[in-house]
């Protein structure tokens, strides 16, 4: 039986080499920032899965994962995705497809930029030996040879075209020796008034002559585009060359259409059709096409039918291609032989691919455009990261909304599944990606034990509970049948048969829970700290007398802009308020003042030398405007007035009915907000929102905290009418930014108009709806399209309140 001990904490030690230590003791990252949250895990022979959680001096909190693996000593194989050309497809779909193929997938992360129009990636593209594409604009690739060592190589090869054309040519007559010339003295001229005659006598005579040929094939695989090159497919590419207007066509007959460096594939032209398009491919055919007036257009227009082609594809400089068996294009280059080679400054989602010096290969990737999940890194970071964490040399690959990383954790996954936050909640399709795979399967037996979290964070008093898994000698799931004999060193706590750990009310440190069972072991860390912050569940309360209100804490660690949870108990802090407004108990139960006059006060939390005040007041203060009396909405408009979150329009009027802009709407998120105007806000670029408006700061503030990103070409668009899959959008994004976690239930939810809600927004929709702040109407459509009205508005803000907890 394989012993785990140690394993993990091996792995840390080797990234503390690559890091230094911070003097809050916290592994500091250069590229990254601090990491309060850093957690590894072996999850195949020589691959680890780690998650880092960071506080970066700048941008506040980032989110980061790896997988790093020895790709070279046979145990695992490096894979290239290669479906069609022009299509695109998830990780998920990639993943699942690689097994169907026999395949076992450990890991796996988005591959190449591509062209979103038509799916074509950037650069070359390379499977088991055979291209793939030649790609748009190749440059650089990450190759993989047959012992699956890794290198970044230049680009270099030549796709030739060699044949034979045929033509009709002018028959020159061969002219008469000067002796052998008939005398035509005396002779009397021919008739010449027969335009016939003439026709015959000054008809021309051809003769069919074949020359050979050779001619570089400009682009394989890829669309059409301004250079009007000679464009060659086969059936990676799709089922037809997909290719439109006026064009000539060759369809060659082969028994062999993949195309592989250093290799010539010999076929017969079966038909050449001028002024056609979008032949069909198949697994037997090649077709090669140009546009009418390219350079080669006359040449494949002239291609001999029945004629004998020969397709060479060769490495003309550097050779480094010559042996390779999968490649995949990149985006930048970004460490090179361990320095930082790249000064990008804008923050984004990355996806990169680093090579270490011992020959391992790391996939990274950071998520971003999420305000409370992470920022994202500019491309100087990012290689700065991967030189921290080892990498001599490193490529930044398709990152932004395409940036996604999947991993098979031990026992708990069956299959490699997503670890990381796609910025637009799911993911994107891709043109491919990198796999890291192995054939066959493991034994059905107990070979490792694995214990989960990774990590945990904990206040001392607290407790958290511990998952055992087992997995057998190729870490593939199997089931576990005996029970858990769990233990820990007692100065930290104490931990019951169930695995729930409860660490001692004075404990702190570093604690190791082992378990054991059916001859295997396995362990992991919990992290004791009293060095917290205090989150109450709400930071302002409206309730109405003898109301009760149960009022959580969430711990966390972490700077300004970054916290990390932290297991806790309601107990453990000191809980007081001031006695007008009524009484708390130990766990936070607050009962509010019987007395029907309105009262205001606070509530107090601390732990240590860490406070926190909820400000709360006893009857509502509702503001009752003139056009509002009768309205349906009056309630939620007088009492978010009296909290100072929205604002009427002057001369006691609310407007109800008036459409709200898209500014509006955002001042009303913010003006809910308990920390709006204590930090200060980048100016987010957009050209249309002056500093000296009245919402510059509501929307710059937004955009700083992942709510809004715009309408396109650096413009916000603040007085525009607010859509209502719009506001679901930025409801979703205001409450991931704040951390809190909406409500679904989405039972029985079928608009008429489902098939008019913009892709982008659905998923937004459908949350908000599932939380109850957003509603359809009595016809059973939501207008996905309509405009919010600003009493609509009111509402949707005062149930995010009571979500928030601030209106009871």
């Amino acid at each position: 039986m394989k012993n785990l001990q140690g394993k993990r904490k091996i792995a840390l030690l080797l990234v503390a080499v690559m890091a230094f230590c911070s003097f809050t003791g916290f592994t500091y990252f250069n590229g990254l920032g601090t990491a309060y949250y850093e957690a590894e895990n072996e999850i195949f022979e020589n691959v680890q899965f780690g998650e880092l959680i960071t506080a970066h001096s700048v941008n506040g909190i980032e989110r980061a994962y790896y997988v790093n693996g020895n790709t070279s000593n046979g145990e695992i194989i490096p894979i290239v995705y290669n479906g069609e050309v022009r299509g695109t497809y998830t990780l998920a779909s990639m993943i699942k497809y690689a097994e169907q193929q026999g395949y076992k997938v450990i890991a796996g992360i988005n591959g190449d930029v591509f062209d979103t129009g038509s799916g074509v990636t950037k650069g070359m593209t390379m499977h088991q030996g055979n291209i793939v594409t030649s790609g748009y604009a190749p440059d650089r690739v990450v190759a993989f040879n047959e012992q699956g060592n890794a290198s970044v190589v230049p680009v270099t090869l030549s796709y030739t075209l060699s044949g034979t054309v045929g033509y009709m040519k002018p028959i020159i007559p061969e002219s008469i020796p000067e002796g052998e010339q008939e005398n035509t003295e005396n002779v009397t001229a021919p008739d010449t008034d027969s335009e016939t005659d003439i026709e015959q006598d000054v008809k021309e005579e051809f003769e069919y002559v074949t020359e050979d040929f050779t001619r570089n094939i400009d682009f394989f695989n890829v669309p059409f585009g301004a250079a009007n090159g000679l464009h060659l497919f086969n059936r990676h590419y799709s089922t037809s060359t997909k290719t439109s207007g006026q064009n000539v066509e060759v369809l060659i007959e082969t028994s062999d259409t993949q195309l592989q460096v250093n290799k010539t594939i010999k076929g017969i032209v079966k038909s050449v059709s001028p002024s056609t398009s979008n032949t069909v491919l198949s697994d037997n055919t090649l077709v090669l096409s140009t546009v009418a007036g390219s350079a080669s257009y006359n040449t494949l227009s002239s291609l001999a039918i029945g004629s004998e082609v020969e397709i060479s594809v060769n490495d003309t400089a550097s050779g480094a291609l010559s042996d390779a068996k999968e490649c995949i294009g990149i985006y930048y280059s970004i460490v090179e032989n361990g320095k930082n080679v790249t000064a990008g400054t804008n923050l984004n989602p990355r996806t990169a691919l680093g090579i270490k010096s011992d020959g391992s290969v790391m996939l990274f990737e950071v998520d971003g455009r999420k305000a409370s999940v992470s920022k994202g890194v500019n491309l100087y970071d990012l290689g700065n990261t991967m030189i921290s964490l080892g990498c001599q040399y490193a490529v930044n690959l398709d990152g932004g909304g395409s940036s996604v990383i999947y991993a098979r954790e031990p026992g708990k996954d069956s299959t490699a599944t997503l670890k990381s936050s796609p910025s637009q909640s799911s993911e994107r399709k891709v043109a491919n990606a990198i796999l890291f795979v192995y054939k066959g399967s493991g034994l059905n037996a107990v070979e490792n034990l694995n214990l989960y979290p990774n990590l945990t964070l904990l206040m001392p008093g607290a407790s958290a509970q511990i998952s055992a898994f087992a997995s057998n000698d190729k870490y593939e799931k199997v089931s576990l049948n005996k029970s858990v004999s769990y233990s820990v060193d007692s100065k930290y706590g104490a931990i019951n048969s169930d695995g729930l750990f409860t660490a001692s009310e004075n404990a702190e440190g570093r604690a190791r829970i082992t378990g054991n069972a059916a001859g295997a072991q396995g362990y992991t860390d919990v992290e004791i700290t009293k060095d917290i912050n205090i989150m109450p569940s709400t930071t302002k309360i409206i309730t109405d007398p003898g109301k009760q209100s149960d009022i959580n804490i969430t711990a966390t660690v972490g700077t300004a802009g970054v916290s990390i949870p932290v297991k806790s108990k309601d107990s453990l802090f000191e809980w007081s308020c001031d006695s007008n407004i009524g009484t708390i108990d130990k766990e936070g139960l607050f009962t509010a003042a019987s007395e029907t006059s309105a009262q205001t006060g606070n509530i107090y939390v601390s732990y240590g030398n860490k406070k926190a005040t909820i400000a709360v007041q006893v009857g509502a203060n509702i503001i009752v405007f003139d056009d509002t009396k009768d309205y349906w909405a009056k309630q939620f408009i007088g009492v978010l007035a009296g909290l100072k979150i929205i604002d009427g329009m002057g001369d006691n009027l609310f407007a109800p009915y008036d459409s709200l802009t898209r500014a509006q709407f955002v001042a009303m998120l913010a003006k809910m907000t308990d920390d709006f105007g204590k930090t200060a806000v980048n100016d987010a670029g957009f050209t249309d929102v002056p500093e000296y408006e009245w919402y510059y700061t509501y929307v710059n503030w937004a955009a700083t905290n992942g709510i809004v990103s715009g309408m396109g070409e650096g413009k916000f668009a603040p007085d525009a009418q607010i859509t209502r899959e719009q506001m679901a959008v930025m409801l979703c994004n205001y409450a991931a930014s704040i951390g809190l976690s909406l409500p679904q239930d989405t039972e029985g939810v079928n608009f008429t108009d489902y098939a008019s809600i913009s892709s982008w927004s659905l998923d937004y929709v459908m949350t908000s709806v599932g939380a109850g702040i957003l509603n359809g109407f009595d016809t059973g459509d939501f207008m996905p399209q309509g405009t919010a009205k600003r009493g609509e508005a009111a509402k949707v803000i005062y149930k995010l309140c009571e979500i928030k907890g601030m209106i009871k």
